[in-house]
């Protein structure tokens, strides 16, 4: 085992299912141990995901919780300088775009310890979104910058980064997927539910600049009440979306299945069985196209371009009739499904195998630095 010590910053669902097939390499090769800042609080939302993909649990725990942009990020500087500093490790990992993203990055170039920025360069170029800026803030303070795609590597070229830290390895969320596919049981799933293959829509919706704006929010709920009245919805609802749909009197369509947040496994069976599903997130966009599902994005930009720009996703805005358009088409024209179903978008597996090939190449004597 290299003695070389690690430490993986991650505190909400995304980063757990994306992270999943990266740690147990961590944990066979080096001296590692996880930080969990308790950015999801929720035991659906994130707990459960460690004992249903196998993983050890985290060694810290700062449970964090919800709180404004600001404090929550702050609170999670402060914390998790302390276990840095106890810990000394030789390198810290962060993933994605979320608050603990940044205050891990943060926190270890604050103390001159060597980031990795997993899932680095992505951009939608909107600074109004907390996660634009989570991800520049990371991508700035990283030492080792691990891009998904060609278009990240450009945007961090733009952005004046040394090409020397950049490195195109893809993304993890494929590892994530395949490692779980055989786990999963959608006829289980569909049972339960009482649901049919292809049978209905899958949604989720979680962002801020959704949740937060009630023209959006409105605007979708009504795309999905209309929808509902031909098929089947079902809608694992995020907390601060039920929040903001409870405080502000939204109401479904009866054909729409409200429910809480799935466990990763019932969700990715759900995902596999649906005729295509409808996002706001960017994990969910790579994970659909892993099963070949069609997604729908009702934001005005996104992430992963090269995606929409493969005809693998669609970019459907935020007002209700481009969201009904695009959904109707895929409803009612098979052949208009079998034409996004059979476009095909390569996509590569054992980028987790490839980060723990890099770290092993990097000259971690901090006398050197």
């Amino acid at each position: 085992m290299n003695s070389l010590k690690i430490c993986t910053v991650l505190g909400t669902r995304p980063e757990i299912t994306k992270l999943s097939p990266l740690l147990p390499l961590l944990d066979q090769e080096f001296n590692h141990c996880i930080i969990h800042t308790g950015q999801h609080y929720d035991y659906a939302l994130d707990g459960v995901f460690f004992k249903e993909l196998h993983l050890p649990a985290p060694q810290y725990q700062l449970n964090i919780g919800s709180h404004s942009q600001g404090k929550q990020t702050g609170r999670m500087l402060e914390k998790i300088e302390e276990v840095l500093v106890q810990e000394q490790p030789g390198l810290v990992i962060v993933e994605g775009d979320t608050n603990t993203t940044m205050a891990g990055a943060l926190a270890a170039a604050k103390l001159h310890i060597p980031v990795m920025h997993v899932e680095s360069g992505c951009r939608s170029f909107n600074r109004k979104m907390p996660e634009e800026i989570n991800r520049i803030v990371a991508d700035h303070s990283a030492e080792y910058l691990i891009a998904p795609d060609e278009d990240s590597v450009k945007n961090l070229q733009q952005e004046g980064i040394p090409s020397q830290k950049v490195f195109l390895l893809g993304s993890t969320v494929f590892d994530a997927v395949e490692r779980t596919k055989t786990f999963i049981q959608p006829e289980h799933v569909l049972s339960q539910w009482g649901l049919s293959k292809n049978g209905f829509i899958l949604v989720t919706l979680h962002r801020a600049e959704t949740t937060d704006n009630m023209e959006v929010i409105t605007n979708i709920v009504q795309a999905l009440n209309t929808l509902a009245l031909n098929i089947p919805i079902v809608f694992p609802i995020h907390p601060r979306t039920r929040k903001t749909i409870t405080e502000n009197a939204i109401t479904f369509n009866n054909n729409i299945l409200s429910i809480d947040p799935q466990p990763y496994l019932s969700f990715l069976a759900l995902l596999s069985a649906c005729r295509f599903c409808i996002t706001d997130s960017g994990g969910i966009q790579e994970e659909a196209l892993a099963f070949n599902v069609p997604c729908l994005i009702p934001r005005t930009e996104t992430e992963w371009v090269r995606l929409v720009r493969a005809g693998k996703n669609l970019l459907v805005g935020v007002k209700t009739e481009g969201i009904l358009s695009a959904a109707r088409k895929i409803i009612e024209d098979e052949t208009e499904l079998r034409k996004i179903k059979e476009t095909r978008y390569p996509y590569d597996i054992g980028t987790s195998k490839k980060i723990i090939e890099l770290i092993q190449t990097i000259d971690h004597d901090p006398s050197h630095r």
